[in-house]
């Protein structure tokens, strides 16, 4: 696999535009790369691999599917310097003839082209005194388009001890973030879930929100924020109700090095009636690249949700994994 990864040069992005102008060799070139983010550097090779010399991080070859267009920096200034109008950007495979560029990327991002993908799978089993089988898959998905974070992710989870089940759950949701000015963002979460020993047959919630960047530096981003959630749920009580939360969230994202990733994400979210019957989640993680395509992941995991009976109230677990990079 190439060495170069889109999520890297998203962090790297805002460092590049300042230190641009030190760049001062022939082949100077701005690149513009599907997933929105910006890289510039020199020119070495111009193929089915794009390679350049980036001034932090070395030689990065990128693959030409992912490159929107290559801008020349000394052949924009000389047109500058000659008083003529300097030419738009012309995507990689298009021209400016297409009268649908917008069009294309729009079908790019539902057919998930360039997203970046992770998809991780551990097991458990044990013989002897005690028969005990379980397992966990996660399948995650990413991708950021200019001022856009799409986030999807879906999470299983079995176990069976002396032939008695005890964990039998699906999880699943999709985040959208848009930045609207400096460190702001707006957020809509849709979230999807069933869990047969909490005896939850439908968990739909959907919220809307507003958050803010305390960190967002190269290898720490902090974020925080508020918004409105409704849930509608079905469960051994009621045949389907609908409430009200108030929802607050935290996430962290902390790069060790270009191996080891630490994240964290907390949420609570209270029902404006009846704040005493709150739930919250929290979970962190800390991933181990062995190659550029192959990762270890080691999560905890902590819910309660004080509205159920007791219980079914908490759910504490410790997940191991080996996953693989797409």
């Amino acid at each position: 696999m190439n060495k170069w990864k889109p999520t890297l040069a998203g962090l790297v992005a805002p460092f590049l535009m300042s230190l641009s102008m030190q760049w001062i060799e022939a082949e100077e070139v701005r690149i513009s790369l599907r997933n929105g983010d910006v890289l510039r550097g020199n020119l070495l090779s111009e193929a089915d691999v794009v390679i350049i010399e980036h001034p932090i991080l070395g030689d990065l070859e990128i693959p030409e599917r992912s490159v929107r267009s290559i801008i020349r920096t000394n052949q924009k200034e000389e047109k500058e310097e000659e008083g003529d109008e300097v030419s738009k950007e012309v995507p990689t495979g298009s021209s400016l003839e297409d009268p649908d560029p917008w069009f294309k990327e729009f079908l790019r991002t539902i057919s998930f082209e360039d997203w970046s993908r992770q998809f991780e799978f551990g097991m458990n089993l044990q013989s002897g005194r005690r028969d005990k089988f379980d397992y966990n898959a996660r399948y995650s998905m990413r991708r950021r388009i200019e001022k856009n974070d799409f986030r999807f992710q879906a999470r299983r989870y079995f176990g069976e001890t002396e032939d008695e089940k005890t964990t039998d759950r699906v999880y699943s949701d999709f985040r959208w973030r848009r930045d609207f000015s400096p460190g702001m963002f707006y957020q809509t979460d849709t979230l999807y879930s069933w869990d047969e020993i909490k005896e939850i047959d439908i968990n739909l919630e959907q919220t809307l929100g507003l958050g803010y960047r305390l960190l967002n530096q190269k290898v720490l981003k902090v974020s925080t924020g508020a918004g409105l959630s409704g849930r509608y749920r079905e469960d051994n009580v009621d045949n389907g109700n609908t409430n009200y939360l108030l929802d607050i969230f935290q996430d962290l994202d902390y790069r060790l090095g270009t191996r080891v990733r630490l994240t964290q994400e907390f949420r609570i979210a209270l029902p404006p009636d009846e704040t005493s019957d709150y739930e919250y989640v929290f979970q962190t993680r800390v991933v181990s690249k062995i190659t550029d395509s192959l990762h270890f992941s080691l999560r905890y995991q902590l819910e309660y949700d004080k509205s159920l009976p007791e219980e079914r109230r908490e759910d504490q677990r410790v997940v191991s994994s080996v996953g693989i990079d797409f």
